[in-house]
């Protein structure tokens, strides 16, 4: 580095000789007490005025961000077309869209405070969220507010959705402590305390309870492969299904509660399994809102009506929650219907990408876990609405409307996008202690390279002229 000192101060600078190549005299520097270096010491004096380089600044993920907008904007849009019935309904034409975008605005302040919080916030304040999630889905059914003839809500909330989170806080710290055993131990107790809250869930959802179900099969298979632990849990899981549908279709419907959540599962599964072909074109009011859905689908014709042209928003119950998928293909067609899918696909691409960089176990099954979560409730919701399996009632993530179902999945995608950035800090801090372990080794090399030279012995001019005869 050159101190200012030396430049040649006195020559002036004009418009005449800026451009003027030619060699000038340098005048020497000025040795003076304002603390100018000197002449023993340049060398010192220069080091010491050199800035020390600052920290990058690291951020999470961008595309995450980018992905996570593109979302909430196509909600915005179809929300506010498939909510005519409600403004219909309502006091105010705009109250069914500006409730939507308070939940929106909520919702990101949520993403940006979870994607501030760092590692330890993270792991000891996801498993305090946890307990506190399941005691909330253990009081609801005692103490909740009744919504669509069963208990869901507590306090306005819809627990379970946040229960999901807490689910994925809990895989990524019982199955990365090494400390319990080893991993098909870690799993079983994963499984066990995950099953608590399950039965509560599934009691009032029984969908809600089949996403938690192929949750803990598909992270199991992520951490275990076909381990016996997996083939276990799965040949369980798969028992008690299998076991409760066959009493859904078996028991007599005098057995049975008219009117609540275990009538209304063996309507749908009835009205998807036993209808004949003539009856399939009959509307009636088990399969009202699955047909009205194809009928939505295929109004597109492909190219879609236009947004704010759909006709079955104004007859589907649910347009604006369980079956928005339809009306997103009534309205922009094959754009649409390509469109929903390839963002879950590229997020799930994403979290699955910045897991491989992950060099922690914990981070890298909180990611998989949001990517396998919620495209698996994308994939249920999108096979409802096609007709490919039973009504559900499960609405489409961060599309649909839904304020315990937005917050909840703001948070687990602010939390990814902070462990992205936890991930680049890693990686930059191995960068730094790569480079100090070259800068340590390269003088030693050196080192070794000249006293090598210099030991060895000299040759004489016989020498050299044998060796090039």
């Amino acid at each position: 580095m050159i101190p200012q000192d030396e430049y040649n101060t006195s020559q002036e600078t004009t418009p005449s000789n800026i451009f003027d190549l030619s060699p000038h005299e340098e005048t020497a520097p000025i040795d003076n007490e304002s603390g100018g270096p000197t002449e023993e010491h340049p060398q010192e004096e220069a080091s010491q005025e050199e800035p020390t380089p600052r920290k990058p600044r690291i951020t999470g993920d961008r595309s995450l961000w980018f992905l996570y907008f593109a979302f909430l904007a196509t909600s915005l849009l179809f929300i506010y077309s498939a909510t005519s019935t409600l403004a219909y309904r309502g006091e105010s034409l705009y109250a069914p869209f500006t409730g939507h975008l308070k939940h929106i605005i909520l919702s990101i302040f949520a993403a940006w405070f979870c994607s501030r919080l760092s590692n330890s916030w993270i792991r000891l304040g996801g498993m305090a969220f946890f307990v506190l999630m399941l005691l909330a889905v253990i009081a609801t059914p005692f103490i909740g507010t009744e919504t669509n003839e069963a208990k869901r809500t507590l306090f306005g909330l819809q627990f379970s959705e946040f229960y999901k989170v807490g689910v994925i806080c809990l895989a990524s710290t019982v199955l990365s402590i090494r400390q319990l055993g080893s991993l098909n131990r870690r799993f079983y107790i994963f499984c066990g305390i995950t099953a608590i809250g399950l039965l509560f869930v599934a009691k009032e959802s029984l969908s809600m309870g089949l996403i938690l179900v192929a949750f803990i099969l598909g992270i199991g298979l992520v951490q275990t492969g076909l381990s016996k632990s997996l083939l276990m849990i799965g040949g369980i899981g798969l028992g008690i299904i299998t076991l409760l549908l066959a009493c859904l279709v078996l028991l007599p419907d005098s057995i049975i509660k008219q009117n609540s959540s275990t009538a209304r599962w063996k309507g749908r599964i009835e009205d998807f399994t036993a209808k004949s072909d003539s009856s399939k074109f009959v509307i009636d009011e088990d399969n009202f809102q699955e047909q009205h859905a194809r009928i939505a689908i295929a109004r597109s014709n492909g190219t879609g009506v236009f947004p704010g042209n759909s006709v079955e928003r104004d007859i589907l119950p649910e347009a604006y929650s369980d079956f928005i998928y339809a009306i997103i293909i009534e309205e922009t067609g094959f754009i649409g219907m390509i469109w929903v899918p390839l963002l879950y696909i590229l997020l799930f691409f994403k979290l699955s990408r910045w897991a491989t960089r992950s060099q922690r176990d914990w981070q890298r099954i909180f990611l998989l876990g949001v990517g396998i979560m919620y495209t698996t409730q994308a994939i249920i919701h999108m096979c409802v609405v096609t007709g490919i399996s039973p009504n559900t009632g499960q609405t489409l993530p961060l599309i649909s409307r839904g304020g315990s179902s937005l917050l909840a999945t703001s948070m687990a995608i602010g939390t990814c996008i902070a462990i992205t950035r936890h991930i680049r800090e890693d990686e930059h801090k191995r960068a730094l202690e790569k480079e100090e372990q070259a800068e340590v080794t390269a003088p030693e090399s050196v080192t070794e390279t000249t006293s090598t030279v210099a030991e060895s012995p000299r040759l004489t001019s016989s020498d050299e002229a044998d060796d090039m005869a």
